[in-house]
């Protein structure tokens, strides 16, 4: 009686050892029964992909054959979300339906041309948590060749730049808003952003000085070419370097104000400003100027004047009388020109004073109000909320804020709402203004609110933002 011998395990290949948690996955997996069969036969093109894949520290995914199984790392694994780990070895199209229509031509396209693509913040509208979310990204698609040149399949790379791209958008909305504030502001005002004093803002005043150019955008070198040798740049790169502020009194400045034209002089009253990042670096300048050439010439026209009065009393001392008159003249023409300056100077601050105790009163009523109320992006994002809609979602803002406004507690318990709520975002964010009545269920049960969307207009009547209101009407009737 013989005794079978038992078998040997099926050794690993080499080029699976290693990989952490996706190397132990893809070597556990039943490739017996897969399209792409054992690893041991597997092609050298998809064995070498493997091993770059598994050892890399940067999200990679390897998808071969004619449907594009896809095996993939463990940085990678984030990328499918919810569909990791059960995406191993699933063909593209069906790991990817959500956005198929995009990266599926891509795909096709590198393995008809065997050009590698290379694609920054591309939008990707992905399916998260059963919800079609935008998400962008960085990614390249670069073509695996068999030894023979045959392409076998697609070597991908790539990372999320989702809130690099909402980070950048909040940041110009923001731009969007103060640069509303300052167009509006009395004197001239600019921001100039980064090392090349880029405009970010220039207001309507600025704009008035400098001959209503178009500036924003570029740097001052290229916007106000006739500021070369003068000085002002040297100044503004020390601001930037240095971080300390600058101020200038009565300057002289050739500013060409008419296409074409010849420079003139003006002569401004001026602050430099840097504007510091979280980190406490520079990152922009801000610039408050005064127009003050009439105002000075006036004061040289004054010290010409009494000049001439003082030759004239060292030539005519005989006429006493009418040196007197000149001198009572010339202190009169001093308090007026004194008490004219101080009129405009304390009109300008009970003009700012005005300014921001009207947006204290704004924010306070958008604190205390009774009234559910809200600020989003035209697209839907949400951007703040006040008090007495949080609690009545018993939530904090940190809960809400940035998610689309219909994926949020107010809605979610209602079925069907987030949709219609969804659809109300949307007009509204055309411009039109919405208003109807919602019944709702809130961790506090069942309620029902005059519910409204007013989308917020700057003065190009562009949609910059969206205010969702609601009243409590539960039991009105």
């Amino acid at each position: 009686m013989s005794i079978s011998p038992i078998p040997s395990p099926v050794p690993t290949p080499a080029f699976l050892d290693g990989g952490g948690e996706m190397g132990a996955r893809i070597r556990a997996f039943d490739w017996a029964s897969h399209p792409l069969g054992p690893p041991a036969g597997w092609p050298q093109a998809l064995q070498m992909a493997i091993g770059l894949c598994l050892h890399s520290s940067f999200p990679t995914a390897v998808y071969w054959g004619d449907d594009l199984h896809l095996l993939y790392n463990d940085a990678w694994s984030a990328i499918p979300a919810e569909k990791h780990p059960w995406a191993l070895g699933r063909p593209a199209a069906e790991v990817w339906p959500d956005i198929w229509h995009i990266v599926g031509d891509q795909f096709r396209q590198v393995l008809a041309t065997g050009e590698g693509i290379a694609l920054y913040d591309q939008l990707l509208p992905m399916e998260r948590g059963g919800q079609p979310r935008d998400t962008w990204w960085n990614y390249s698609f670069t073509a695996i060749r068999h030894a023979d040149g045959a392409i076998g399949g697609i070597f991908n790379q790539g990372n999320d730049t989702t809130e690099l791209v909402l980070g950048r958008r909040r940041r110009q909305a923001e731009v969007e808003r103060l640069r509303e504030l300052f167009r509006q502001a009395p004197a001239p005002v600019a921001l100039l952003r980064g090392p090349e004093h880029v405009f970010e803002i220039a207001n309507d005043a600025y704009q008035q000085l400098i001959g209503h150019r178009e500036v924003l955008g570029k740097p001052v070198r290229a916007a106000l070419p006739e500021l070369q040798d003068q000085g002002f740049l040297e100044i503004l790169d020390r601001v930037f370097a240095s971080g300390e502020s600058y101020r200038g009194t009565s300057a002289s400045v050739q500013l060409t104000r008419a296409p074409d034209g010849p420079k003139e002089e003006r002569l401004v009253d001026f602050v430099f400003q840097p504007v510091r990042d979280n980190g406490g670096n520079v990152e922009s300048i801000f610039v408050q100027a005064n127009d003050v050439t009439d105002r000075a010439r006036a004061e040289a026209q004054l010290r010409t004047s009494a000049w001439q009065l003082g030759e004239e009393r060292a030539r005519l001392a005989v006429l006493v009388e009418a040196e007197q008159r000149a001198q009572r003249s010339l202190h009169l023409l001093n308090q007026n020109l004194e008490a004219l300056v101080s009129a405009r100077t304390a009109e300008l601050s009970t003009l700012m004073s005005e300014q921001r105790a009207t947006i204290d009163r704004q924010r306070a009523m958008f604190e205390t109000s009774f009234i559910y109320q809200g600020f989003m992006t035209p697209t839907g994002t949400l951007l703040d909320a006040n008090t007495a809609s949080l609690e009545g979602i018993q939530a904090r803002l940190a809960d809400v804020v940035g998610r689309p406004f219909w994926d949020t507690p107010w809605f979610d318990r209602t079925p069907g709402m987030a949709q219609e709520v969804h659809r109300a975002v949307q007009a509204a964010g055309s411009g039109q203004q919405v208003q109807k009545v919602i019944d709702v269920i809130l961790p506090g049960g069942p309620r029902r609110f005059d519910f409204s969307l007013r989308p917020v207009f700057n003065a190009r009547r562009e949609v910059i933002g969206i205010v969702p209101e609601a009243i409590d009407i539960t039991g009105r009737g």
